[in-house]
Formats: structure tokens, C-alpha cells, sequence
């Protein structure tokens, strides 16, 4: 009995350990606004808006080559609560922020002010460069 508790335990922490290690290995992020302002304020990080929209061609392109990119996912999820905006859904918002087309990134700190822009496809070194600049 006590054999088999003791693999059950350790089956759990190795299942464990394995959903941690991909997590780190992806872009954590939300749809929900109201909360990324919370946690950004309360984690003291900046907020990172992506306007996308369903059949475009360079949002696809971005999620795929650049935002799974190790180094910048882990730079991204270390220093900003990143928000994926459907622009279809949510126009008001794109309009706030003169987003006219996707996939375009918008930057604010913590108070939501805008720190920066990206317009359009970006190579993960770019994008890079981009937020060390910042």
C-alpha cells in the first residue's frame, strides 16, 4: 500500500513539474482588459495590447514565428499582462488607440498610458530590440 502511494506521489510531482515546464515555454495572456490593468498594477508591469483579427495573414505569422520565440516570451511574460484584442470585437478600443490595422502592438505602463507601438509584422529580434529599447 504504502508502494503505491509512494509512486502516486511521485507520478503527481513529475506530472506537475512537466505542466509547469510548458508553461514558462508560452505566452501567458488574457482577452479580459479590466483584469490585465489589475494585475499589471499590482505586479508592477507594463500592459501589452496585440489588436488581431480571425484570417489575417501577419497575425497568424506573428503568433506562429514570432510570439514563440523563447527569449521574447520569457521577456514578455517576465515585464508585461499581455491582452489579445480582437478588433472585430472590440472596435471602441482599437479606435482609442488609432489601431487600423493587425496585427499592431500597443504598449502602456501601468496606468495605461501609451509607451510605445508596433505597427504590423515584426521578427522576434526586432520585437526584441523593440522592448529593451523601451
Amino acid at each position: 500500500m504504502k508502494k503505491i502511494l509512494f509512486v502516486g506521489l511521485i507520478l503527481a510531482v513529475l506530472t506537475l513539474g512537466v505542466s509547469f515546464g510548458f508553461a514558462a515555454d508560452s505566452l501567458e495572456n488574457t482577452t479580459d482588459l479590466t483584469k490585465a490593468i489589475s494585475d499589471a498594477q499590482s505586479q508592477n508591469k507594463s500592459i501589452l495590447l496585440i489588436f488581431d483579427q480571425d484570417g489575417c495573414y501577419y497575425c497568424d505569422l506573428l503568433k506562429q514565428n514570432t510570439l514563440s520565440n523563447k527569449d521574447l516570451v520569457s521577456k514578455l511574460n517576465e515585464g508585461y499582462i499581455t491582452v489579445i484584442v480582437d478588433i472585430n470585437k472590440e472596435p471602441q478600443l482599437a479606435a482609442k488607440y488609432h489601431v487600423f490595422g493587425t496585427p499592431t502592438m500597443i504598449f502602456l505602463d501601468s496606468n495605461q498610458k501609451q509607451i510605445g507601438k508596433i505597427d504590423g509584422y515584426v521578427e522576434a529580434n526586432e520585437f526584441l530590440d523593440y522592448i529593451k529599447g523601451m
